[in-house]
């Protein structure tokens, strides 16, 4: 394979993934955004209790963490800041696949809360287990894409 085509191949691959994530987390954000108080009740409902703070984390989090993910949602079209967004939502996808996990492993029968609790959101919403943590595996792994192809090369030195 010659490396115009190769390199074609990466573009079209690094806007697919673009628009599915910033599509995914729009998409997710939204109803979050308009909804903060159900939010924080699927936050709840993985019975995590951080130390020292106990549970007052909640409502600040469903007010914060669905305008973070619209915004990095929107910055991944933004060249400037393109890097920066695949980093922070490869970081948030990490999160999410260690809560599901932990539900898993403590046998919480819950669902993701992923698209908030609004009819269509309703709708898509699955249980937590094995297979939407698959799932958030192949969007971080997209993700971590987004982000490499958005690391400028390294310069090659010749002695």
């Amino acid at each position: 394979m010659n490396r115009s085509l190769r390199q074609q191949i990466f573009t079209g691959l690094d806007w697919t993934f673009r628009l599915l994530l910033a599509g995914l987390f729009l998409y997710a954000a939204w109803p979050k955004l308009l909804d903060p108080t159900d939010f924080a009740k699927s936050i709840t409902n993985y019975k995590v209790v951080l130390p020292v703070v106990g549970q007052d984390y909640v409502y600040l989090t469903a007010m914060f963490l669905p305008a973070l993910e619209a915004v990095a949602a929107v910055c991944l079209f933004l060249p400037k800041f393109k890097r920066s967004a695949a980093l922070v939502i490869a970081f948030l996808l990490a999160l999410f696949i260690v809560l599901i996990f932990q539900a898993v492993m403590r046998g919480l029968n819950i669902d993701c809360g992923c698209f908030g609790n609004s009819e269509v959101s309703s709708a898509l919403a699955t249980k937590v287990g094995w297979n939407k943590i698959m799932e958030n595996l192949a969007f971080l792994a997209a993700a971590i894409f987004v982000y490499l192809r958005a690391c400028p090369p390294k310069p090659r030195y010749r002695l």
